[in-house]
């Protein structure tokens, strides 16, 4: 039996059960929001969701370094008590981000929205530095739990604030609070369910957060410090390879940045909902194989198996989008659709690449992730920059940048488990 063989019967039974606690919780939260998008569509309209565009731009944008990246040790970290005071110091990083932001929505709200080339986002400012509080938040507890591998929990609140967002964005429609609702409703999809892990930590290692002392932070922040050196602009450059194109495109096109939102809302499903479980199992278990010496071989299974399961799907789900958009959403959203076709191939390599992205985190090469993402702004914004130079389609090339830049993270990553040795043990 080969050494791939081996190591693959050994995680099976673990390893597919946390996954499918995480996917079970994706699917339910998933399948609500996809349900209720139907009504949504033809609650609001494309220029809404080219607003919603671009609020959730800045919260992701702004909420992925609002802890400055120092949530993301929390798994990987070796004891206990430096994942608690990670956790003390990725919470008291984010109240500080988010009250500065909010002195700036409210004193100068007109000024930032005109800067980001959305005026009409002025009156709703304020609701960026709340949907950064909550998403920041979560992240930090789901990272928490993901620690203590309470995968059922995490699923539960995936459900939850998927329930919570649809009801505001349905209820608030219904009633004439546009777009209003639809700002809000996504804003407590992606961070509600913080409160439920808040609520659990508490009552589950109440005694060891207690136990966090204020002169245990700084030795904690230096010791962890290249997270915030290389991992923080490796995500400000991930999340702006993503989001500034789409405010590029949303300030240059307008409504086709709504068409662009909510084809990557719909294909992207299989990526929230499989790869994203496979991703938060991966990181807890991911430091033991490398420590093990069986990290390459535990990351090219994966890969192998996200490329079994994810890529025919997203094939077939780009044939039908044409058809299938403008009868399910209505016919303003047919150009959706069409734009649907062309991330197919972006989607399918960021499905294989994300889940095992964390390896370079594993194996101390943040910096590398570092270059490569900012390596990947520039490959994603420049390629929509260029397009709306000349003329061209933007979304089109936006999509063939982000394929180009996967393609190149996957070969990195490959290069990386399978060249990093495991550390030594000193006896």
């Amino acid at each position: 039996m080969s050494r791939l063989t081996t190591l693959a019967a050994r995680l099976r039974s673990s390893f597919l059960k946390d996954v499918l606690k995480l996917s079970f919780g994706t699917l339910g939260g998933r399948l609500i929001a996809l349900a209720a998008l139907p009504l949504v569509t033809r609650l609001y309209s494309p220029e809404d969701f080219a607003l919603l565009a671009v609020y959730l731009a800045l919260v992701s944008t702004l909420a992925v370094v609002a802890c400055l990246r120092l949530e993301i040790a929390i798994p990987l970290v070796e004891t206990e008590d430096e994942a608690a005071n990670l956790l003390a110091l990725a919470l008291s990083v984010l109240v500080l981000v988010t009250t500065v932001l909010t002195i700036l929505a409210f004193l100068i709200p007109e000024r930032l929205s005109a800067a980001l080339g959305a005026p009409e986002l002025a009156s709703y400012l304020w609701l960026v530095p709340l949907g950064v509080a909550m998403t920041g938040s979560y992240s930090v507890l789901q990272f928490w739990a993901t620690r203590a591998r309470r995968f059922g929990e995490i699923a539960r609140t995936r459900v939850g604030q998927a329930m919570a967002g649809v009801s505001a964005m349905l209820t608030l429609g219904w009633t004439g609070f546009l777009p209003i609702g639809l700002l809000l409703g996504n804003m407590l999809n992606i961070g509600a369910g913080g409160v439920i892990l808040a609520v659990s930590a508490l009552a589950r290692d109440g005694a060891r957060l207690r136990a966090v002392r204020l002169r245990n932070l700084a030795p904690a922040f230096r010791r962890n410090h290249r997270y915030t050196l290389f991992s923080t602009p490796e995500a400000l450059f991930n999340v702006a390879g993503l989001q500034v194109p789409v405010l590029l495109i949303a300030a240059y096109a307008g409504a086709e940045a709504g068409s662009l939102f909510l084809a990557m809302q719909v294909m992207a499903t299989p990526l929230k909902l499989l790869g994203g479980s496979i991703a938060q199992v991966y990181v807890s278990r991911a430091p033991t194989e490398f420590r093990e010496g069986r990290l390459a071989p535990f990351t090219l299974l994966i890969m192998r198996r996200l490329g079994l399961i994810g890529v025919v799907p997203l094939i077939l789900a780009g044939a039908l989008a044409p058809w299938a958009f403008p009868v399910v959403f209505g016919e303003n959203w047919a150009q959706a659709g069409q734009v649907a076709v062309w991330l197919v191939p972006w989607l399918a390599l960021q499905f294989i690449a994300s889940p095992v992205s964390m390896v370079l985190h594993t194996v101390g090469h943040q910096d590398w992730a570092m270059v490569l993402q900012g390596l990947g702004m520039v490959i994603r914004v420049g390629a929509v920059a260029l397009a709306i130079w000349l003329d061209a389609g933007p979304v089109v090339a936006f999509s063939l940048g982000s394929a180009v830049f996967y393609a190149l993270y996957l070969s990195v990553v490959y290069f990386a488990a399978f060249s990093s040795p495991p550390p030594q043990v000193t006896r």
